[in-house]
């Protein structure tokens, strides 16, 4: 069991400050003065225990225990003996006679932090988990000294599995010392790891809290004792609270105090992006991949921001990202080894390269190898079997409860309860079908705020129907209920609360985006939240939708061309719900149409959104807000219409599935004109 040398020191220190005469005397100083006293006088004992503490710290643990052993009464009634001695024997490895002496040290005198802490690792050591638990209490209660219990305590907290006892026991201790690097960094590193385990329960709400929290803990150890993996930890979690400005700030903080950093450098170089400094961001991103050409994450992200030409330069990147693919798969077959996300990210950079350099067929091997990757690995993780069938449904029974309970009755029911706000501006659709090209455009007006995508709405969903499940009438139906039961005074907290989530958002703005995508699954809330909300519908050729998606690295769904196709399968049902019974008038925002003719449409959507026309929303690619999602790089660019039957240059992989959604399509249309 390895002794910090700082400990050492600490100990020397305590000694030396026993037997000083001056506090302007060095600890040098008293060293010498101390043997030179010990040879005058063999009993003196304050003597001896600077020159024991003293050959401890430089390693000479049998020259301590020689010391100590010349005078067997100390162990009987002097603490600072058996420290010394316990220190030394732990320095032998003789971890049965430490514990004997730092035991007898706290039985003489409790107040030693230190020796508490050493029981319980020994202790621990010993597989003794309640004896060391309690050794750890007794260490952690002082005020001075104590934070090493707490952290050991955590510690064994998280191997014993109970991650919210160790942070509840760094919070108690945070209470005495709320500035304390140590405690704050290990505490923001747990909240991280719960909050991930709150997301997968789909608790967003208390997963944004423990966010906030750890946030709150890496800017105190930050501001204190700061370095480039607590700046880049910090950044990373101001970018998942949507501080985009602060994230890239910390960023640039990280790689100031190590230009070395390749994770640094990869960071900061994501959020170039995000604002648009795709110049910056490439060099950025070739600055890491020089320190560490091996970084799978670093080269996926480079080929997102890069534009390749079919030049000697590409093919060389192509010859690199070949053979790193080709080790990984090695390594899988040799050492059984999970290589499954590295081979994720290199297939998709390859993808990436093969795609702009026009070798298709290439492209697609690559972009299909990545996605069936993630659809194995999305099994696996939530413990599905490779028959994914109930998967596809589930969006149908979504869809289907939510048809049969959102009603025209419904909505005649709450209206009048909700918060009459016209402040939100909500983007829904299919991922990839022109959501962000949308929102860049109306956040270029001065009057618009764009917000990106947030999860506050099913947030208040997730919270609705927790407090369902709770009261005793609860029939264990599902999460989509209607609000109709609901105390109408409830309707309006969660419309307030949201109001205020977007209020961060925006300056002087009367108008905030909220283009969650996704949210088309609960425009029945959201009208009954806010009757005064803007809906737009981003509509896009199915094909576009689907191909776009595949090459995004995009979690199930989206990464799986059946699930793909059931889930527009149900989204287009549950659009057509909502545009008969819906009191919103929801504007459809052809994505086809708008790069088309991009100013007639973009002044019929600003006009439907009750804005006065301004010039900035033509010059969209010219905002610098920052921007994350995967289309970021696209925004910053003029309309163009080179994405517009994007998938014929996959077409002779798609062929199949284009003929069965299009001819579903085209059936839709007949009944919905019968």
């Amino acid at each position: 069991m390895e002794i910090d040398h700082s400990s050492l020191e600490a100990l020397l220190d305590y000694v030396c400050s026993q037997v000083r005469v001056s506090v302007r005397q060095s600890r040098e100083a008293v060293v010498q003065q101390s043997w030179q006293r010990l040879a005058a006088n063999s009993h003196d004992r304050p003597a001896r225990h600077v020159v024991a503490a003293s050959s401890l710290l430089h390693q000479q643990p049998v020259k301590t225990l020689e010391l100590l052993g010349s005078d067997f009464e100390d162990f009987s009634c002097h603490p600072v003996s058996n420290r010394l001695a316990g220190y030394a024997w732990l320095a032998r490895n003789d971890l049965h006679l430490a514990r004997n002496y730092f035991d007898q040290s706290v039985r003489l005198d409790p107040n030693q932090p230190d020796c508490w802490n050493w029981l319980g690792r020994i202790a621990e050591e010993d597989h003794e988990f309640d004896q060391a638990s309690e050794y750890y209490e007794r260490g952690m209660m002082f005020d001075d000294g104590g934070h090493d219990s707490a952290l050991a305590l955590s510690q064994l907290q998280v191997k014993n599995r109970n991650i919210a006892d160790a942070i509840h026991t760094l919070r108690v201790c945070l209470i005495r010392d709320q500035r304390s690097p140590k405690l704050n960094l290990a505490l923001a590193k747990l909240l991280g790891r719960r909050a991930i385990l709150l997301g997968r329960r789909r608790k967003y709400l208390a997963q944004q809290r423990l966010r906030q929290e750890a946030l709150e803990c890496y800017r105190t150890v930050n501001a204190a004792a700061p370095s480039s993996e607590s700046l880049v930890m910090q950044g990373r979690l101001e970018q998942l609270l949507f501080d985009h400005k602060a994230a890239i700030e910390s960023f640039q903080k990280a790689v100031a105090l190590n230009p070395k950093s390749a994770g640094a450098l990869c960071h900061l170089a994501s959020a170039n992006v995000d604002f648009g400094e795709i110049e910056d961001a490439i060099t950025h991103f070739e600055q890491s991949l020089s320190l560490d050409p091996n970084r799978a994450d670093t080269h996926f992200r480079y080929t997102r921001a890069k534009r390749f030409q079919p030049d000697r330069d590409s093919r060389a990147y192509i010859q690199q990202l070949e053979h790193q693919l080709a080790q990984s798969h090695a390594k899988s077959r040799e050492f059984a080894t999970n290589q499954g996300q590295r081979q994720i990210y290199l297939n998709f950079a390859l993808a990436k390269v093969y795609d702009d350099t026009r070798d298709f067929d290439k492209a697609w091997l690559h972009y299909d190898a990545a996605n069936r990757l993630k659809t194995q690995r999305s099994l696996v993780s939530i413990n599905q079997s490779r028959d994914s069938r109930e998967s596809h449904s589930k969006l149908g029974s979504y869809a289907d409860r939510a048809m049969d309970r959102y009603t025209p009755a419904y909505f005649h029911v709450v209206s009048g309860l909700g918060n009459p706000s016209r402040t939100p501006i909500f983007i829904v659709g299919m991922p990839r079908s022109g959501t962000t090209l949308t929102e860049q455009i109306l956040s270029s007006h001065p009057d618009v705020a764009g917000a990106g995508e947030l999860t506050y709405i099913n947030q208040i969903r997730q919270e609705i129907s927790l407090g369902q499940q709770r009261k005793p009438e609860h029939t264990g139906c599902d999460s989509l209920a209607p609000l109709s039961g609901l105390d109408p005074s409830e309707i309006r907290r969660h419309a307030d609360h949201y109001l205020s989530q977007l209020d961060r958002f925006r300056t002087d703005e009367q108008r905030v985006t909220d283009k969650m995508p996704t949210n088309f699954m609960h425009l029945g809330l959201i009208a009954t939240l806010f009757p005064g909300a803007t809906v737009i519908h981003c509509r896009r050729n199915p094909m576009d939708v689907f191909v776009s998606c595949y090459c995004q690295n995009l979690n199930a769904p989206f990464c799986d061309l059946e699930q793909l196709v059931d889930y527009h399968r149900q989204y287009r049902r549950l659009m057509a719900h909502w545009e008969r019974v819906l009191p919103i008038n929801i504007y459809t925002n052809d994505y086809e149409s708008l790069v088309a003719e991009p100013e007639m449409h973009t002044r019929a959507l600003i006009e439907h959104c009750g804005l006065k026309w301004n010039d900035d929303c033509m010059r969209f690619h010219a905002n610098h807000r920052a921007v994350h999602t995967p289309s970021k790089w696209q925004v910053r660019q003029p309309m163009y219409q080179s994405s517009v039957e994007k998938w014929r240059r996959f077409e002779k992989h798609l062929a199949p599935i284009a003929e069965q959604v299009f001819a579903e399509m085209q059936q839709s249309v007949h009944r919905k004109i019968a």
